[in-house]
């Protein structure tokens, strides 16, 4: 028997149908031989990957056994690939031809997070500037997106969405694309997809662009639905551009576009332009909705701060620490008088160079033990003096405190204690203890975290960690620790 006949022998009628092979008595009406035949099942292997959104992977054929190589994002996904291949040139397996056998080279399978909601945004500066976060469901479709902007507008992507478990059945892509294409006709603003509501925020100078967007937006198919919130013009606004924060629109005195500018200057770590102008109007002072704001917004990684007296007042979005986010809604909360506020904006996660090196795969609960012991070791929530009120000088710990929280599995809980020093009552010491451990765990229950997750405990002065001798041991010794703990049933 010939090379080819060999090759061919196992092939089942299906998967020679496929390949466009029909042997006669040892002779093919299309010759395809050996190396032909694999470069034929390479093709159908390649693009099955590609079909079954398994871009990740790779595939080599030698002769009918296929080799997937590649960093699967879950344990689905590399089943999934491995099927796509094995059943590319019909059912698959030495029975049935095509391709026999399917191997595998895998990286360490990540496992993905589930994202629930699953939300996805989609961020236009005015400067044309566009920014991805949120969550993906695979590669394929956050190149699909990114290649979508692209033929929009010529400006640049900044594409930090994440692959993540958990997209709602039906064309997500599609839709996120069609939020994609109303977007591009605002000047600036926000496509938000969650699960399966399209919200369409920002502004359109021209009345057709709002109009046509609006229309189009809240007119969608089952099963997503629609919501449009457009404005016009803002009378004033503050937005971060490439480094910069810019200032625009009117205020009504000269000195309250300097009090303006002076604020931006001191709380922006960076060049501040101002291009506001002056306008005297009959609306209700609002100036004081800019103290209590600004300050926060300036921290903003990115976003646009607005006010729009006659819609809805005054409006944040964009991106900033949980810390930064929690401080700007406690102060926007005291703002009295007849203007709304609106904070659709997104906490980012900080570095945590202190566990770096922990390994959050190997032992979950110590893992997640070490790592808060790591970040208390060199950070601290500090309280006003003998108050359970937390400082803002604490804005950095209680992020990254939220951060670690994150890394941990979900089977676990965690127990906030609060420690003093020896100095006073003790019973007023374990009160007051207790009440700390209660605002740390009401600030991360604020922040978006399970609060059924937390358990507060106050040790008052019972467990020292350090010498109440000294200052500084006194000062060791007034502290928040958390300790892990198994979920109990």
């Amino acid at each position: 028997m010939g090379a080819y006949d060999t090759m061919t022998a196992g092939l089942s009628g299906a998967a020679l149908a496929i390949l466009g092979i029909v042997t006669v008595h040892g002779e093919s009406e299309y010759h395809l031989n050996a190396q032909q035949m694999q470069d034929e099942l390479q093709l159908l292997a390649t693009q099955s990957l590609v079909d079954a959104g398994q871009d990740w992977a790779t595939v080599e054929m030698t002769g009918q056994r296929a080799l997937i190589s590649g960093a699967p994002p879950s344990v689905e996904a590399a089943e999934a690939a491995k099927n796509a291949v094995l059943t590319s040139a019909g059912q698959g397996g030495m029975l049935w031809g095509g391709v026999w056998s399917v191997a595998t080279d895998f990286e360490e399978i990540r496992d993905l997070p589930t994202a629930s909601p699953f939300v996805w945004r989609a961020i236009k500066s005015s400067s044309g500037a566009m920014v991805f976060v949120g969550a993906v469901p695979d590669e394929t479709s956050k190149a699909a997106l990114a290649e979508h902007a692209a033929t929009l507008s010529a400006d640049s992507l900044d594409d930090r969405a994440q692959l993540s478990l958990g997209v709602p059945a039906g064309d997500w892509v599609g839709t996120a694309k069609f939020g994609l294409d109303q977007l591009a006709l605002l000047d600036s603003g926000e496509a938000r997809l969650t699960d399966y509501e399209l919200r369409l925020s920002g502004i359109a100078m021209q009345d057709a662009a709002r109009m046509q967007a609006t229309a189009s937006v809240v007119n969608l198919s089952d099963p997503w639905i629609g919501i449009a919130d457009i404005e016009g013009p803002s009378h004033w606004q503050a937005e971060h551009v490439d480094g910069t924060l810019v200032l625009s629109g009117s205020c009504e005195t000269a000195e309250d576009r300097a009090e303006i500018a002076k604020i931006a200057e001191t709380y922006f770590d960076g060049p501040v332009i101002d291009q506001m102008t002056i306008e005297s109007t009959e609306y209700e002072p609002w100036i004081e909705g800019v103290r209590l704001g600004l300050p926060h917004f300036s921290k903003f990684e990115n976003g646009e701060m607005q006010f729009h007296p006659e819609g809805d007042g005054f409006s944040f979005e964009g991106e900033a620490t949980s810390s930064t986010l929690q401080f700007l809604r406690e102060d926007m909360s005291e703002l009295t008088g007849a203007y709304a506020v609106e904070i659709e904006a997104a906490a980012v996660t900080v570095a945590l160079d202190e566990i770096a090196g922990v390994d959050l795969g190997d032992n979950p609960l110590q893992a997640c033990q070490t790592s808060f012991d790591l970040i208390m070791d060199a950070n601290e929530v500090v309280f006003e003096t003998g108050s359970a009120a937390i400082s803002r000088d604490s804005g950095e710990t209680l992020d990254k405190i939220m951060a670690v929280s994150s890394t941990c599995a979900e089977t676990l809980v965690f127990e906030i204690g609060g420690h003093t020093d020896n100095s006073g009552a003790p019973e007023a010491n374990t009160v007051l203890s207790e009440a700390r451990a209660q605002a740390v765990a009401n600030y991360m229950s604020d922040a978006g975290f399970d609060l059924a997750r937390l358990v507060v405990k106050g040790y008052g002065p019972d467990q020292p960690k350090a010498d109440n001798a000294t200052i500084d041991g006194r000062a060791a010794n007034r502290r928040i620790e958390f300790k892990v703990q198994e979920r109990s049933e």
